[in-house]
């Protein structure tokens, strides 16, 4: 990566009106008195960076939507005052749908963000209660017409799945309803309850009906002409979050704000949890860093480009004997192919996403085997029948 390429910004907004019951992200129900001095923070902390060229930005949370009005038109002032943000920046906000109405959305607009996340979930509201939603698929849809009229057309939803009492028949109903909407992206998440949330220990879908549920979703976005690109994400053609995909193909990010991460110049770091303890460094010119190590290219590579459909290429792959067989096992049972020179994991390959990399992590430790070649390895396998799964 060159010095002049352009690099994804993050922006954390920890401030929430409510705590989902599954929500282990850093955000604070308790802490808006501390509003003014975090939007005061932000762009002080991002002088660090000053003159950094960035193609995309993500500002996420907690839940932004549930700023004063005018606070993101401003935040991104600032930051257009610090970066060289490009004209075709793809520049992205979520919101949940009971704190976007017509005007915040125009403002949001207006500040040059084009791509709208909105957390709906599911649709059917004794679900919504039961993980602790607050909003109802009535406001999600109120919002979604917001978004339009003020002039987005980029909008993307996320849908859960897996969550306790859920059927397949709920899920796929959820699936079928937003990909019939007008949206060009849709973000598909199996709920996995973290230590320390309220609804930790609630008894969800076993493992194959956990399945069932994606594959029932996965076939309704299909439908509906959104293709899978990545793990849990599907998108019209040519709407592919563009921030995200930083992340997966291992290029470089600045990230600002409480808990935010960074991988920048070859290191990857992270901020302080604690707003106030975030506060203080700003204020008396510190990072805010508590974390920082050297980027592992191999490890990230393998863990990051293999959960997109495109796959990783060749190149990347570990080299020796024992890799080559289990590579090649995967390709002869279905689970990958071999496409535009990378390798890359079928549907049914993704749902083995974790072990899989487990042990491409194992051999990748190997010394290298010089016999092993990558072009024979990829020409070898594209000709056999189990690259067209």
């Amino acid at each position: 990566m060159t010095a002049e390429a352009a690099r994804g910004l993050y922006i954390h907004i920890p401030y929430c009106r409510s705590k989902c019951g599954y929500c282990d992200f850093t955000s604070y129900t308790d802490a808006w008195g501390t509003l003014p001095a975090y939007l005061d923070a932000l762009p002080r902390e991002a002088a660090r960076y000053a003159g950094c060229a960035v193609d995309t930005v993500y500002i996420g949370g907690g839940t932004p939507s549930c700023l004063r009005l005018g606070d993101i038109a401003r935040l991104m002032e600032a930051m257009r005052q610090v970066f060289r943000i490009a004209e075709d920046a793809e520049i992205s906000i979520e919101a949940n749908p009971n704190s976007l109405d017509g005007e915040k959305a125009r403002e949001f607009f207006g500040a040059g963000i084009n791509r709208l996340s909105l957390g709906l979930q599911a649709t059917q509201g004794e679900l919504l209660r039961k993980i602790g939603r607050t909003h109802t698929y009535a406001d999600f849809l109120r919002a979604l017409e917001a978004a339009q009229a003020a002039g987005f057309s980029n909008i993307s939803a996320d849908l859960m799945y897996s969550l306790p009492t859920q059927s397949v028949a709920a899920a796929e109903e959820s699936a079928e309803k937003l990909s019939a909407l007008p949206v060009t992206h849709i973000s598909a998440y199996a709920l996995r309850l973290e230590r320390g949330t309220p609804l930790f220990g609630a008894p969800q879908p076993d493992d194959d009906t956990d399945r069932a549920m994606f594959y029932a979703m996965m076939a309704r976005f299909r439908e509906a002409g959104f293709a899978r690109y990545e793990i849990s994400n599907f998108a019209k053609k040519g709407y592919a979050c563009r921030h995200n995909l930083k992340y997966w193909r291992g290029e470089e990010y600045v990230g600002l704000g409480v808990a935010a991460h960074s991988c920048f110049q070859g290191v990857r770091y992270g901020n302080t949890a604690s707003i106030e303890n975030y506060l203080s460094k700003v204020a008396a010119g510190v990072s805010a860093t508590v974390q920082r190590e050297a980027a592992e290219p191999v490890t990230e590579a393998l863990m990051l480009k293999t959960r997109l459909v495109e796959g990783i290429p060749l190149g990347e792959l570990p080299r020796g004997r024992r890799a080559g067989s289990f590579l090649q096992k995967l390709l002869q049972t279905g689970y990958a192919r071999v496409q535009d020179g990378a390798f890359c994991l079928t549907d049914h390959g993704m749902d083995l996403h974790n072990s899989i990399v487990v042990e491409l992590l194992e051999y990748a430790e190997q010394a290298p085997d010089e016999n092993f070649s990558d072009g024979n390895f990829g020409q070898k396998h594209c000709e056999s029948p189990s690259c067209r799964v």
